[in-house]
């Protein structure tokens, strides 16, 4: 059973967009996160889609999220994330841009092999998103920004403040570019390593 079949069958139907829902996103994350015993973290755990397809494609990896934990169907995700993939998650609750640093101050000297960012969509909530994790990585860590978008023409709201965030990294030397793909119109992903 899959994490979705699991949530509809506890009463849950209507999520936030996901990752699962962009073949061509789902290719590159696992693509990107396939490395045997990594470490990867990630912003945004929200119905637990993409945590079931990190653990899921890669038997050996470990995942820490962050969520503000607002919906309803964050804890029964968390139960069958729990239930089918024992032991390799851990997930916080609350704003990322308090909880992040705190684990940070908690855990001085962890870093992860990959961090995924969908959490807020607001440029302030990227951009401190984008900064917070950097204290998390090394020179090889990945660092994936969802939601970027660089197609012409009108922009979704929430692509607009993760591209701005991740291209002002990229500008600012911040962040080394690898690549970005925008799936359709209005889906894309940007990633790159931190310079640290």
């Amino acid at each position: 059973m899959s994490i979705t079949e699991f949530l509809n069958s506890n009463g849950f139907y209507d999520f936030e967009g996901n990752s699962r829902e962009v073949p061509g996103q789902m290719r590159d994350l696992i693509r990107l996160t396939t490395t045997p015993n990594i470490n990867i973290m990630e912003i945004g755990f929200n119905a637990g889609h993409s945590a079931e397809l990190f653990l899921k494609n890669n038997p050996s990896a470990t995942l820490t999220s962050f969520d503000l934990g607002i919906h309803s169907y964050v804890p029964v995700a968390k139960s069958y994330i729990d239930a089918t993939y024992s032991k390799r998650h851990l997930l916080f609750l609350g704003d990322s841009r308090v909880s992040v640093p705190e684990f940070v101050k908690d855990y001085p000297k962890m870093v992860f092999d990959v961090i995924f960012i969908d959490g807020g969509h607001d440029y302030e909530f990227a951009s401190a998103d984008i900064e917070n994790c950097r204290r998390l990585a090394n020179k090889d860590t990945i660092v994936i920004m969802d939601d970027t978008s660089y197609v012409d023409g009108p922009k979704k709201d929430y692509t607009i403040g993760p591209t701005r965030a991740w291209r002002e990294y990229v500008e600012s030397g911040k962040i080394i570019e690898l690549g970005k793909v925008d799936y359709d119109s209005f889906r894309g992903m940007s990633w790159g390593k931190y310079v640290v």
